[in-house]
C-alpha cells in the first residue's frame, strides 16, 4: 500500500520536485513560491548567484584531483547539461517512477541488441539483470541485507560488510550503502555525488563500495565519452590492487565532488556483494541498522541510469517520511 501511495503522488509531481527537503538545492515550486514577496525574490537571486559564483569557482580554480577526468573543467561546466540529458534520454516510461527490471529489460534489449547489436554479447556479459526472463534476487524491502567480505583500500585487510556498515552509521539507525563504478559514465558525471548528497543532507552516513567495473575499456567500453571522459583507461581488475587502484581513484574523485571525506571499501574479487545487490552498473541502499540482531533493507534504488530523477525523489521521499516519524517519536518519548 505504501509503495502504491508514493508511486500515485509522485505521478502528480515532476520527477525531482516531490519533496520540500532539497539540502540546499533549487526547488521549482520554492522558487515559484518566493516570486510571489520581493524578500523572497531577492533570497532567490542570492542562490542562483551562490550556485554561479561556485560553478566558475570550481571551473577555473578548483576542477578537481589530477588524473581522473580528461577534461575536468568542461565536466564540471557542463554537469547541469549532462544530468538533465542523462535523465531525459534514460527515461522509460512516464519516468514519474522508478523503473522496474521488466522496463528496463525491454529498454535495453533494444537499446544494445537492436541498436547496437557489436555490443551485444558484451552487454550480456556485463548486465545480467537487464536481460530478458531474468528475475531478481536481490534483497527487497523488509528483507535481511546480505554480508559479505570487503576490503581495506589502505591495508587491504579483511573486513565484514554489515560490522563496517554499523561503525559506519555510528548513533544514526540508517546507513547507506552505495555501490560505485568510476567507468559508469553516469554515476561520474553526477548521479553517485548526487545519491551521497541526498543521504548526507537527511543526515544518513554513507559506505560506499567499489565494485567491478560496469564499464571496462577492455571489455565492455561505453559509448558516452566527451565531457565525462576518464583521463585513463579502466580495464577490468586482473587482482585486488588494480581494484583497490581504481576505488582509489573513485573515492578522490568523489570526495572532491561531495566536499568531504568519503568512507570507501572494495568488493572482493569473486564480486560476491555485486551479485548479491545486482548493483552493477551502480546502486544505492539505504540499511536500518537499528536492530542489534539484524540489518534490514529500508528503500533501494532501482537498475541504473534510469529514471534518475524518480531515483533521487524517491529516496528524498523515504528520507523525509523517516526523519519525520524519528523526530515525532522523539517527541512522544520526551
Amino acid at each position: 500500500m505504501a509503495t502504491s501511495l508514493l508511486r500515485s503522488t509522485l505521478q502528480r509531481e515532476p520527477a525531482g520536485s516531490f519533496c520540500a527537503c532539497r539540502g540546499g538545492g533549487l526547488d521549482g515550486s520554492a522558487i515559484r513560491l518566493a516570486l510571489h514577496s520581493w524578500p523572497g525574490l531577492w533570497s532567490v537571486l542570492v542562490r542562483v548567484a551562490e550556485v554561479v559564483c561556485g560553478t566558475v569557482y570550481e571551473v577555473v580554480f578548483n576542477p578537481g584531483p589530477r588524473g581522473v577526468m580528461k577534461l575536468p573543467r568542461l565536466h564540471t561546466l557542463l554537469a547541469a547539461a549532462i544530468r538533465h540529458q542523462v535523465i531525459s534520454l534514460a527515461k522509460v516510461g512516464d519516468g514519474v517512477a522508478d523503473a522496474t527490471y521488466e522496463e528496463v529489460q525491454a529498454f535495453e534489449e533494444v537499446a544494445w541488441k537492436v541498436n547496437r547489436p557489436e555490443q551485444w554479447d558484451s552487454f550480456r556479459a556485463h548486465r545480467p539483470y537487464s536481460l530478458k526472463g531474468y528475475h531478481s534476487r536481490a534483497p527487497d524491502v523488509g528483507a535481511p541485507a546480505p554480508d559479505g567480505v570487503v576490503h581495506s583500500l589502505s591495508s587491504g585487510a579483511e573486513m565484514r560488510l554489515l560490522s563496517t556498515a554499523r561503525a559506519v552509521a555510528g548513533s544514526s539507525s540508517l546507513v547507506a550503502l552505495s555501490f560505485d563504478s568510476l567507468s559508469c559514465p553516469v554515476w561520474r558525471g553526477f548521479a553517485g555525488a548526487e545519491l551521497h548528497r541526498i543521504a548526507r543532507s537527511f543526515g544518513v552516513p554513507v559506505l560506499h563500495v567499489y565494485m567491478a567495473e560496469a564499464h571496462p575499456d577492455d571489455a565492455f567500453p561505453s559509448p558516452m565519452q566527451g565531457p565525462v571522459a576518464l583521463a585513463s583507461e579502466l580495464r577490468r581488475h586482473r587482482d585486488l590492487e588494480e581494484r583497490k587502484a581504481a576505488a582509489g581513484r573513485a573515492q578522490a574523485f568523489l570526495t572532491h565532488k561531495v566536499g568531504r571525506p568519503v568512507v570507501l571499501v572494495a568488493d572482493g574479487m569473486g564480486d560476491a556483494l555485486e551479485e548479491a545487490y545486482e548493483a552493477r552498473p551502480f546502486r544505492m541502499f539505504i540499511l536500518d541498522v537499528s536492530r542489534p540482531d539484524a540489518c534490514v533493507v529500508a528503500h533501494k534504488t532501482g537498475l541504473a541510469p534510469f529514471n534518475m530523477g524518480a531515483k533521487f525523489a524517491e529516496l528524498r521521499a523515504f528520507l523525509c517520511l523517516w526523519r519525520s516519524r524519528a523526530r515525532s517519536g522523539a517527541g512522544r518519548s520526551a
